[in-house]
């Protein structure tokens, strides 16, 4: 197979990363030669998510000025950062765990893994498709977070203990104040959301302690955790809700992505 010098790519503008930054598609991207130990893939789509449209804004930092981090050469993805972020939580079947977020590409898998696993879901996102899909996939609840006091709900779905656990795949301080009310004694915090600006976690050594919370950070999983992922992924407990579009359209998915107007994963076809 004759592999050529160049390929299509979506990059940053000179001006680099910032609030109205938008991608430019160029053809003439050098194609890198692998050295020992390292091969050369040929991708076919790549997921657009949330981290990107951060890293484009300038919120976050990239390490490469090409956008997007999900390329795949077959679409076979499965949601390892949600799988091991579940099962960070120590949760049981029958225990609570909250999602928000849960409509998204991380969201959706992570409804899907916890239902199978007999976690009783309680989904937080907004519009009435991705409360259908939520539901369809398997959650016992689902709360808009701009309609219902989801504070308030989730307590009255819990008996008034709140969940076992969260999992915040947002990204601001809000969320994660919200996160911490929502989580009963002994509960888990899984923070998956990467900050946009600088906050602090809302907890303070008085609060952990009376209530004996723990919090953990997630970014991926182990090899084990992979495992047992394509093991439910094999068996159809997962699939993945995607939305495909062309690579031109890259900009307009990251400004829907910014409103928060895609269920599931919003995935790109890289040209031939």
């Amino acid at each position: 197979m004759a592999i050529p010098q160049t390929q299509i790519a979506a990059v940053l503008p000179p001006s680099g990363a910032n609030a109205t930054s938008r991608l430019q598609i160029i053809n003439d991207r050098s194609i890198p030669v692998p050295t020992e130990g390292e091969v050369l893939v040929k991708l076919e789509y790549s997921g657009v998510c949330h981290s990107d449209v951060h890293s484009v804004r300038g919120e976050t930092p990239m390490l490469t000025d090409v956008a997007g981090h999900e390329g795949v050469g077959k679409v076979v993805r499965a949601g390892i950062a949600m799988y091991s972020s579940i099962m960070k939580t120590k949760t049981r079947p029958g225990d609570w765990i909250v999602l928000p977020g849960a409509g998204g590409g991380l969201g959706h898998m992570g409804v899907q893994i916890a239902a199978k696993k007999g976690l009783k879901v309680i989904a937080i996102d907004s519009g009435e498709k991705k409360k259908q899909l939520c539901l369809s996939l398997g959650a016992h609840a689902f709360l808009d977070y701009k309609t219902d006091d989801v504070e308030h709900e989730v307590k009255a779905l819990t008996s008034g203990l709140g969940a076992h656990a969260v999992i915040c795949t947002a990204n601001n301080e809000p969320a994660y104040t919200q996160s911490m009310k929502m989580l009963r004694s002994l509960g888990v915090l899984v923070c998956v959301g990467i900050p946009s600006v600088p906050f602090r976690l809302p907890a303070t050594p008085f609060g952990m302690i009376v209530k004996g919370l723990t919090i953990v950070g997630n970014s991926a999983g182990t090899a084990k955790e992979m495992e047992e992922l394509m093991e439910m992924a094999v068996r159809g407990d997962v699939t993945a809700h995607i939305e495909c579009f062309e690579f031109d359209c890259i900009d307009d998915v990251l400004q829907r992505l910014g409103r928060s107007e895609i269920e599931g994963r919003a995935v790109v076809r890289i040209p031939e």
